[in-house]
């Protein structure tokens, strides 16, 4: 959808821009949040759409060019000062006068009531982002304390760090060192695609790819959608084949979190999992010459942000050419 010459009317229609705005930190927020960034020639659209939206609740569904137009113009009216002319000072043009200058002040309080419920509703969402290899470390409200990977964000409303369940949103991954609380409040982590963790006290690396669900536990106990228990040492992944969560018990369950610690470590790894690595945090475009080449499993490691290192390593692991040109890596090429 190339939202790039939308006016604000068309926002107000769009069906996916309606869900971000009643729901900042839904499963919209990351597209929304990227692209309002990358097309900063559409801020006044997206101020005006937004105010739109929230002075029409839930009724913004099948509502009419004109009564967006008159919305507009109502919240406009209330924002600009309106000249009073000079009147002759009798009962009915003192009236007259004074109403209008009521109908002002109406105006005016209905848009900063507009402007107050909009401003509190965004900021009541905290949002945490990192580029492509960027490693970001915060901590929660609650003391728990978060590490985000390359190309992936982290987003929580303030006020569910007082209410009974402390809600995050992720995108992408990241390692999660969670505080336990004296009343037991439960800790939930949700990516919006079918892959939610309940935890307690725990410690556990999370992924939420578009090729790859995973979840990882060190220490603690978690649930997984509801369903799948796991005690440390264990991981859940979604098997797309299966169409099921497939389980496994790990040797160094840390290693999967490794990128804490600005390291990459590999065991026994499939090179298309490397590949996916490089792809989804790094940002890479990767090409296996041989395609035999992806089901080849690698050991080895090195600093996270040294990604020529792990390129000659796999060169000299099978013997094969490895070469990086303008974000593309292609494994086996040929001289």
């Amino acid at each position: 959808m190339d939202y790039s010459q939308y006016k604000a009317i068309d926002f107000v229609k769009d069906e996916s821009f309606q869900e971000w705005c009643m729901y900042p930190e839904g499963k919209q927020a990351q597209f929304w949040t990227s692209w309002t960034r990358e097309n900063p020639h559409q801020q006044a659209e997206i101020r005006k759409a937004k105010q739109l939206i929230a002075a029409l609740g839930e009724s913004h569904a099948d509502v009419s060019d004109s009564k967006i137009d008159q919305l507009w113009d109502a919240i406009q009216a209330g924002t600009r000062e309106t000249p009073v002319a000079s009147l002759p000072k009798s009962r009915k043009s003192i009236l007259v006068r004074w109403s209008r200058i009521a109908a002002m002040w109406i105006g005016v309080v209905t848009a900063l009531s507009l402007g107050i419920y909009w401003i509190s509703n965004q900021a009541t969402t905290v949002t945490f982002a990192t580029a492509y290899g960027e490693v970001k470390s915060i901590a929660l409200p609650d003391g728990s304390r978060v590490v985000i990977n390359g190309n992936s964000s982290l987003s929580y409303r303030e006020k569910d760090f007082n209410a009974d369940t402390r809600i995050v949103n992720l995108v992408g991954e990241a390692f999660f060192s969670v505080s336990h609380t004296p009343d037991h409040k439960r800790f939930v982590v949700q990516t919006g695609e079918d892959m939610d963790v309940e935890v307690l006290g725990t410690k556990f690396t999370m992924t939420s790819r578009p090729m790859k669900k995973q979840v990882v536990l060190e220490e603690g106990r978690v649930k997984v959608s509801d369903s799948i228990y796991l005690n440390p040492g264990e991981l859940v992944a979604w098997d797309a084949d299966a169409s099921g969560w497939r389980e496994e018990q790990v040797q160094d369950p840390g290693r999967y979190g490794s990128f804490k610690e600005n390291k990459l470590i590999f065991r026994k790894t499939p090179l298309q999992e490397v590949a996916r690595v490089l792809e989804d945090t790094y940002g890479y475009r990767i090409t296996f010459v041989n395609p035999a080449l992806a089901g080849k499993h690698f050991t080895g490691s090195c600093a996270a942000d040294d990604i020529p290192l792990l390129l000659r390593s796999i060169e000299k692991a099978f013997g094969i050419a490895v070469e990086e040109n303008d974000r593309h890596i292609a494994i086996g090429k040929t001289h």
